[in-house]
């Protein structure tokens, strides 16, 4: 008896609490004590077929701001352009705190350019800001490693087919789209942070890519908000081979390849100069001067490591897998790229690379690729911010301690923004001026993607060469444009092989 009465007792100010939390936040579905809405959340996403398909279920009872309980956890979405903005370009300063309770703070622990927040984070990101924009200027060697890493690893891929295929059109090679790219944006980014490049065939790295678009694809939602104590425990040591192994691979990759970098400084096999060739030069530079001036610093080798962690991980995979869709489209849309090449070959003659001066001779190839960052939004949910203080979202409250997130999925594929979105239509950003604002495939605000700048230089030469120096042709069936993980937190496409033809 008196264990039925604790239980309602504690049961009712469950309830209390949760109602009076509910009147200081948007509007949303009904949420249980303890689960909140996820039997809702699961329901819906299982019977639409995604994850954002059942929140865009939530979004017609509820508009474009609403509430949904991840547990005992309400969290707010924004799945409309301008209020995303107003909140988190105009109001940065409430809405720039990252929220990373749960896998985000995995190796982290409120370190790195990515999890971190206050001085810390203010101080590493400027100083990653600043060493990748200096690698822009001057020198250009955002540029100059990009395309060396394309002509590298295209002329590579073809030597390798013809000398195991006699009957292979010479130049001309079959690949495993995702593994190709996997391994040309591996190289251009590591690269930029240690000027290392990974080569065909190398086991290490084919197993790391393995392992980590596995973690990428097991990690869900409740990963995101999950205390790290929790997912670490034996509890839950399934999922830790899955998820964490990579990331622990990764992370110590990283703190060998400062190791022997600081070796080789002290051995005086390499150098240090005023115009460093990688990120990681930079970085030990920049803790020397710290030193040298007697700075109480938070440049350290064990921060190091944890930046490069981060550098890494947002370098890599998205831009991979954004150029896998890319392939996806065009051999589906074989008239968006017959457009573009022609645009192409009028602005380099035919005879040269596309170059990133080029960008404001080629509308139609930034419209094609708009399109295509925008039918792979390949965030299923995007990263939170956690709100500090009461304020209004949309006239609606807004109590302090909610995690808040823009719902960059659903703005890509809002009707009132993107008419008839399923259709792949890069002509839409060459009639609606001001279109390509409202896509935000990097996030939005202060605490938008560290490499944007990198993926967008990567995005424009890989794909804008590719189509002057190659026709694509499907092995197989052609891919559809549907995702394969759409229950994950990364939306990626059908595997698929390609065949790359070069134009004579």
């Amino acid at each position: 008896m008196f264990l039925i009465l604790l239980l309602s007792t504690i049961l009712a100010i469950a309830l209390v609490h949760q109602w009076k939390a509910r009147r200081q936040l948007p509007n949303g579905p009904y949420p249980l004590p303890l689960i909140g809405n996820l039997h809702q959340l699961i329901y819906l996403c299982w019977k639409h077929g995604g994850i954002v398909e059942g929140y865009a279920e939530i979004e017609k009872h509820y508009g474009k701001v609403y509430t949904v309980w991840i547990g005992p956890v309400p969290t707010v979405f924004i799945s409309d352009a301008d209020v995303a903005q107003e909140t988190h370009v105009k109001r940065a300063n409430v809405f720039g705190v990252r929220h990373a309770p749960g896998l985000m703070n995995y190796i982290r622990m409120g370190r790195g350019v990515v999890a971190s927040n206050g001085d810390l984070w203010q101080e590493h990101r400027r100083f990653a800001l600043t060493t990748l924009r200096n690698f822009g200027f001057g020198r250009n060697i955002i540029e100059e490693r990009i395309m060396d890493e394309y002509r590298y690893r295209f002329s590579d891929s073809a030597a390798a087919s013809n000398n195991n295929n006699n009957n292979e059109k010479m130049g001309s090679f079959e690949t495993c789209t995702r593994s190709f790219f996997d391994l040309l944006t591996g190289s251009v980014i590591n690269k930029m942070l240690i000027n290392e490049r990974f080569e065909q065939d190398d086991t290490v790295f084919e197993k790391l890519k393995a392992s980590l678009s596995a973690g990428f694809e097991n990690t869900g939602l409740l990963d995101i908000f999950c205390p790290v104590e929790i997912l670490t425990s034996p509890l839950l040591k399934w999922r830790q081979d899955k998820i964490f192994e990579p990331l622990d691979w990764i992370y110590e990759l990283c703190k060998r390849n400062i190791e022997d970098r600081v070796a080789q400084v002290e051995s005086g096999e390499h150098v240090l100069h005023d115009e460093p060739d990688d990120f990681l030069d930079a970085y030990l530079m920049k803790m020397k001067k710290d030193e040298r001036e007697g700075l109480e610093s938070s440049f350290t080798l064990e921060n190091l490591a944890i930046d490069l962690y981060d550098l890494w991980l947002a370098g890599q995979e998205t831009t991979s897998t954004t150029l896998t869709w890319a392939c996806a489209c065009f051999l589906n849309h074989p008239e968006s790229v017959k457009k573009a090449r022609e645009e192409l070959v009028t602005v380099t003659g035919g005879h040269r690379s596309l170059s990133l001066t080029d960008k404001q001779n080629t509308p139609y190839l930034l419209a094609l690729i708009n399109e295509i960052q925008r039918i792979a939004s390949i965030l299923n949910v995007n990263l939170f911010r956690i709100i500090k203080q009461d304020t209004v979202i949309d006239g609606q409250p807004l109590r302090a301690g909610t995690a808040v997130t823009a719902h960059i999925a659903m703005i890509h594929v809002d009707e009132e923004l993107f008419k008839n979105h399923t259709q792949f239509r890069p002509e839409r950003f060459l009639e609606k001026e001001g279109l390509d604002r409202k896509l935000i495939p990097f996030g939005i605000g202060k605490r938008a993607c560290l490499g944007e700048s990198l993926a967008r230089a990567e995005l424009y030469l890989v794909l804008g060469n590719l189509l002057l120096d190659y026709d694509l042709e499907p092995v197989g069936s052609k891919p559809t444009l549907k995702s394969t993980t759409p229950f994950g937190l990364l939306k990626r496409p059908q595997q698929f092989n390609v065949r790359f033809v070069p134009i004579r």
